[in-house]
């Protein structure tokens, strides 16, 4: 796994290097693309499936787009610990607040979701989230992640 990185160059729309760096796998993978990653923030993307589990009547439920929230913010976490040539951790929310979904999207839209690094100690990071189709804001929240097994 991540043996050569020169493969993880921005921005990864492979599949399988996306899967490298997030712990979750089929059929619960809510992101396709990670587009920009620093320590400050990180922009990934998902394509509206059919097949996804998260699809009912035609539209991604809230539950899928929290999801494809917070797994973008895992991309985050996977990425740097590419950099720092260590395996990606897993991790859960530990906390949201303020979230508002203005609209879910529907089958063959393309989410734009952006998470900007607002606090991080020891395991915890704090994130903005906005979520957009196209120039669309369909949701945003602020976000807590804790990393399992972190060292502090």
């Amino acid at each position: 796994m991540m043996e050569n990185t020169e493969s993880y160059r921005l921005p990864i729309t492979n599949s399988e290097l996306i899967k490298d760096l997030i712990p979750h796998r089929e059929p619960i993978i809510m992101v396709d693309t990670l587009l920009t990653c620093n320590s400050a923030r990180v922009v990934a993307q998902l394509k509206v499936l059919e097949d996804s589990i998260f699809v009912e009547k035609g539209w991604l439920s809230e539950t899928g787009l929290l999801e494809h929230m917070a797994q973008t913010v895992a991309l985050h976490a996977g990425y740097e610990a590419l950099t720092k040539k260590s395996k990606p951790m897993e991790g859960y929310i530990g906390a949201i607040k303020e979230m508002t979904i203005a609209r879910c999207p529907e089958i063959g839209e393309v989410i734009t979701t952006e998470a900007e690094i607002l606090y991080e100690a020891l395991a915890m990071t704090q994130v903005q989230i906005t979520s957009r189709i196209d120039k669309l804001q369909i949701a945003t929240a602020t976000m807590t992640t804790v990393m399992r097994g972190k060292e502090n």
